[in-house]
């Protein structure tokens, strides 16, 4: 008998808001557009040749000490916007001051690189990690989010939905190609068409993870091993098609931390949304029973 593993509560929460988040919905919010992602004022670091296209680099100083942490809090965002009645669409301002405490409070963001090394071989960690993750691929995240992440030199990852790029309030193939030469961000799948995938016939979650694999290799050359699962929706043949289609590491919508030897196609995620305060976001990167908004 096959497992159902499902997002509980969490993924309601958010299923409920997708008529809204594009795959998980789409209208693009209101407000002033923002300034293009060229002008981003931080100095860009070297281009490291042995980081393989579509994945970010890290540059950290050599006095950042590393350990094999506790726990890992995968932070999970959508869209950046100015909607006000979808707790999912994050205010630029709250993203902003989010990555300011992060700074501040001498946080490390890694990359799922990183991620995947400490999970499968316990591998250290620098100080306080934390990793950043983005859900769908809106515009947004192109012309608000990535001149942020280099403005803070922050390593992040955009799980991209392949079949809505191009698509109005998503970024195209043009703007993720940019990045992906970047070495700023990670750029992985979220399938073709963001489906509940254990409703689906075999072939058709096949057509879904290797569709989305075959065109973030067509597009942008990227041999992609991460994957978000729409909706935190899989079971054990959804986990068996990802990996024989390359997939190293999967991430869900369950609420929590990662941990050394977390089960890597299952991995937790912390919602991250508009009503997270201060003091929720501390909580959220510090504890595994974090207050449930």
């Amino acid at each position: 008998m096959k497992r159902f593993f499902y997002a509980g509560s969490l993924a309601a929460a958010l299923a409920a808001g997708a008529c809204l988040l594009g795959g998980c919905g789409g209208e693009e919010p209101a407000g002033a557009p923002p300034a293009p992602a060229a002008e981003a004022a931080a100095e860009t670091p070297a281009k490291d040749p042995s980081v393989p296209r579509g994945q970010a680099a890290v540059h950290r100083g050599p006095d950042v000490k590393y350990s094999v942490p506790e726990g890992v809090s995968v932070l999970m965002y959508h869209m950046i916007g100015s909607e006000t009645d979808n707790s999912a669409i994050m205010s630029a301002e709250n993203l902003r001051w989010q990555m300011e405490y992060l700074r501040d409070h001498g946080y490390h963001p890694i990359t799922m690189q990183e991620l995947a090394d400490y999970v499968t071989k316990e591998a250290p960690l620098p100080s306080k990690p934390v990793c950043i993750t983005f859900d769908d691929g809106y515009e947004d995240n192109y012309t608000i989010v990535y001149p942020l992440m280099k403005e803070f030199g922050f390593p992040w990852t955009v799980f991209v939905i392949t079949g809505s790029v191009g698509q109005p309030n998503r970024m195209t193939w043009d703007q993720l190609a940019e990045m992906a030469d970047s070495q700023t961000v990670t750029i992985a799948s979220h399938t073709v068409t963001h489906p509940r995938l254990h409703n689906l016939p075999p072939d058709e979650v096949k057509r879904e993870i290797v569709g989305a694999q075959q065109a973030l290799k067509e597009h942008l050359g990227i041999d992609n091993p991460w994957i978000a699962y729409p909706y935190g929706d899989y079971d054990e043949t959804v986990d068996a098609i990802a990996k024989a289609a390359g997939i190293r590491l999967a991430v869900t919508t369950d609420a929590g931390r990662v941990h050394a030897g977390s089960y890597p196609y299952e991995l937790k995620r912390v919602w991250i949304g508009n009503e997270v305060t201060e003091s929720h976001y501390a909580e959220r990167l510090t504890q595994d029973d974090y207050a449930i908004i």
